[in-house]
């Protein structure tokens, strides 16, 4: 089955990505990247968050084969949550940000531009994290996918979230793909068709679902449309999604 391109991040083919909270104790056991949850309605106790990230990133690293470590971060819009994430995550050496929100290109510009500026304070080289634009959970960001592309040589691929994008909608995602609301299913195009026009990856997101049966038939579903790689919500579907990827 064809795919747009495969998701790599620093030479690494990147098949799932499970989403961490920060606080949580998630079994991370086979996932090709990790990404740590750090949008700004989830910073709770955001006092101890820069020990809580230096402890995860540790974590991670002593894992016999230790995964992408990416960052879910705020939308570029809310420039004061945004910086505070890429100052907590930056040093560490994260291979990747999923950036929430992303409406257009200039988003990604200055999610870049944050980047170098975070980069530099902490002696890395620049331009080393990529971006990967979560550019579908917002009606905008779907309908100005294609605007992304050559905007920034960071970017390694678009995304997107049914869930938050039907909650916009007021509409619900919790309906296998085949079937989505019409809202829904152009957005899920447009993520493909931009991610295309770009030449990077696309990446879609599994939710809460863990009936193997359920995730199965998703994971088939994105193959045959052309996804490269899916974001997990559940350590339950990471093997799953290793397996169909391959």
């Amino acid at each position: 089955m064809k795919t747009y391109g495969l998701f790599e991040l620093g030479g690494r083919r990147v098949r799932s990505v499970l989403l961490v909270g920060l606080f949580d104790e998630q079994d991370i056991a086979g996932a090709d990247a990790v990404a740590l949850d750090l949008r700004a309605d989830r910073m709770k106790n955001a006092a101890i968050a820069p020990a809580t990230v230096r402890a995860f990133t540790q974590r991670i690293g002593r894992s016999q084969t230790p995964p992408a470590l990416l960052a879910l971060v705020p939308p570029p819009v809310d420039t004061d949550a945004l910086a505070l994430a890429l100052s907590l995550v930056v040093p560490h050496r994260p291979d990747a940000i999923v950036l929430s929100g992303a409406t257009c290109g200039a988003d990604v510009q200055k999610a870049d531009v944050m980047l170098s500026v975070e980069e530099a304070k902490a002696g890395l080289t620049v331009g080393h994290i990529a971006i990967l634009a979560l550019a579908g959970d917002n009606p905008a960001g779907a309908l100005s996918a294609a605007s992304l592309a050559g905007k920034s040589k960071r970017l390694a691929g678009l995304a997107w979230n049914p869930a938050a994008l039907g909650e916009s909608l007021g509409i619900s995602a919790a309906i296998p793909s085949p079937r989505l609301p019409c809202g829904l299913a152009t957005a899920r195009g447009l993520i493909l068709l931009g991610a295309a026009s770009a030449s990077v990856a696309a990446v879609d997101w599994l939710g809460a679902e863990t009936n193997e049966d359920s995730v199965s038939e998703t994971c088939q579903t994105a193959l045959h449309d052309g996804f490269s790689a899916m974001i997990c919500e559940r350590p339950e579907q990471v093997a799953t999604v290793n397996r169909l990827f391959s």
